[in-house]
């Protein structure tokens, strides 16, 4: 289940706001974000403008 939480305008990307995307061993590409309302963070599918759930995050990033 893809989480839309692109409206919410405080998630910048982590690391100060600049970490940079990166590509998955599965293909996918990422960009780990921060909100900074909440202090959460998430990964952000940049193509295919979506936030990923905890589960995706671990299929995407391969991680068992």
């Amino acid at each position: 289940m893809t989480t839309d939480l692109s409206a919410a305008p405080d998630w910048v990307p982590a690391c100060g706001g600049t970490e940079p995307p990166f590509t998955t061993r599965t293909g996918r590409r990422l960009l780990y974000m921060w909100n900074l309302s909440t202090g959460e963070h998430a990964y952000y599918d940049v193509t295919n403008d979506v936030f990923l759930s905890a589960d995706e995050a671990t299929a995407a990033l391969a991680m068992h």
